[in-house]
């Protein structure tokens, strides 16, 4: 795996841990307002943007789902370059090619985080 695409690996693992801490706090507190809320009209039934409750826990549950995804792509691709052989067949180095460009748009939503590198863009 080259300088860049080790980088990339590494930043992508990193926000995507972050995701999911801020998915699961906001999770948390979804299921704990739902849990205490004996009076629903003192709260109403949505939060700010018109969700209901049930549709936050949902929301997050989809997001851990989308993130445990993007982590799978990112074990499969380490795995595909580990066995990649330097010097190997076109095919090899054209599916090593097709990988780093699925990272790069990985990497892209994130392209206003401070850590991520302009040479990244796919």
């Amino acid at each position: 795996m080259d300088g860049d695409a080790a980088s990339i690996v590494t930043f992508l693992r990193a926000r995507y841990d972050d995701e999911e801490t801020s998915t699961r706090n906001l999770l948390y507190w979804a299921q704990q307002t739902i849990l205490t809320l004996e009076e629903p009209k003192l709260l109403g039934t949505r939060i700010p943007g018109w969700h209901a409750w049930p549709d936050v826990e949902r929301m997050c549950q989809d997001r851990l789902t989308d993130l445990d995804s993007k982590r799978a792509i990112l074990d499969q691709y380490e795995d595909a370059r580990r066995r990649s052989t330097p010097g190997g067949y076109d095919t090899i180095d054209y599916v090593e090619d097709a990988l780093d460009t699925v990272v790069r748009h990985l990497a892209a939503p994130f392209a206003a985080h401070p850590d991520y590198q302009e040479s990244w863009k796919p």
